[in-house]
């Protein structure tokens, strides 16, 4: 039997389906999910960023913020994700797919928060690195650098079969449950690149949600609160040992997400 918060997302992930069959997508709605999803994936790295200004930017219309790298490197994150939901049938999990969206995303310094380091795009960090999380919580020490290729290539055969044996109807095989395993193993644990990680993580939930049958959405990150509560979320993971806060959180968040656009279309 499921737990609730993968019931409920069940059923209403049931329903959006009905109401907007992949097949029927207009352009509009597409992009519109596509631009959200960018939005609150980016959000989560640059506070700076706006929802109304960037969904104006990201549909070409004019604006009149001047925060313009934020804004032109949510673009970055906008086309990967575009161009890899255009492209499913060729997309399976391999460390050359997550090399190539992190040079796609990354390609430009206006995608990187820190230093721009052009010969990392589409490599793996060669150095230590310290997620940096105060003043709220203990900064966070990834895996060493040293150890990068062969804990990747370890991990890949692990990921690929977790994501081909998706099954909405057993918890442990709930596509919300796989998604969170990746999550915080690639992210929280390995965090493979000199920047842009949890952007990749999320592009490649993005594109394993559609290859499911699912619509790329994420929790709404609007604001600071709902940014610390997704560090909240990650951190809480770490605390007891198990991915099933962020299972919740992510239940939770995209059945609400999916519910709005349920209601507003």
């Amino acid at each position: 039997m499921l737990p609730d918060h993968l019931e409920n997302f069940n059923s209403i992930l049931n329903v959006f389906k009905e109401k907007f069959p992949v097949q029927s997508w207009p352009p509009e709605f597409r992009n519109s999910l596509i631009n959200d999803y960018s939005f609150f994936s980016a959000r989560i790295e640059d506070s700076k960023l706006q929802y109304g200004d960037t969904i104006r930017f990201l549909n070409a219309e004019t604006i009149r913020s001047v925060n313009l790298p934020s804004l032109l490197g949510i673009s970055e994150h906008q086309k990967t994700l575009s161009s890899l939901l255009n492209n499913l049938d060729e997309f399976d999990i391999s460390e050359l797919t997550i090399k190539n969206i992190h040079k796609s995303l990354m390609n430009s310094k206006f995608a990187w928060d820190g230093e721009y380091k052009a010969e990392l795009v589409g490599q793996y960090r060669n150095f230590p690195t310290v997620g940096s999380r105060l003043p709220f919580f203990e900064n966070k020490q990834y895996a060493p650098h040293y150890n990068l290729k062969i804990i990747m290539a370890s991990y890949i055969d692990l990921f690929k079969a977790r994501f081909n044996d998706i099954d909405n109807l057993q918890a442990e095989k709930h596509i919300i449950t796989r998604i969170a395993y990746f999550h915080n193993k690639f992210l929280n644990e390995i965090h493979p690149f000199a920047d842009g990680n949890g952007r990749v993580c999320r592009i490649i939930i993005g594109a394993i949600l559609m290859k499911n049958n699912c619509p790329p959405i994420f929790p709404k990150i609007l604001d600071q609160k709902s940014q610390l509560e997704y560090i909240s979320t990650i951190i809480e993971c770490e605390k007891m040992n198990s991915d099933n806060p962020l299972i919740i959180y992510l239940a939770k968040g995209m059945s609400e997400y999916m519910t709005e656009k349920i209601k507003s279309f």
